[in-house]
């Protein structure tokens, strides 16, 4: 049984994201995986870009609610709600992939 893959799930994903920024959903969409499986490749995909001399940039999750920002989060999944007004409507964070090493 073949897929017609011609390059892995995370090469897609690395690809995709050298080209235009895009948010899990995006990713999920474009390389027809799971949206809760992306948050693994990601961080997966973070530490091979070290090697290459990039660097996976986050705009971060915010509240649609009262506007907080999660800036200091590490994971790459999605909060279940604002620790400020404890809204559940909560904005998907946007990656995209960069030169250069981390600051």
């Amino acid at each position: 049984m073949t897929t017609g893959r011609k390059l892995t799930i995370r090469q897609e994903i690395i690809s995709l994201l050298e080209q235009a920024p895009m948010t899990a959903r995006d990713i999920s969409q474009a390389v027809s995986i799971m949206e809760k499986d992306v948050p693994h490749h990601l961080s997966s995909i973070e530490k091979t870009l070290r090697q290459q001399k990039k660097r996976l940039e986050t705009a971060p999750h915010y509240c649609m609610d009262c506007g907080f920002e999660f800036t200091k989060r590490k994971s790459f999944k999605k909060p279940g709600k604002c620790p400020g007004c404890r809204d559940g409507r909560i904005a998907s964070a946007v990656y995209r992939i960069v030169p250069g090493q981390h600051p």
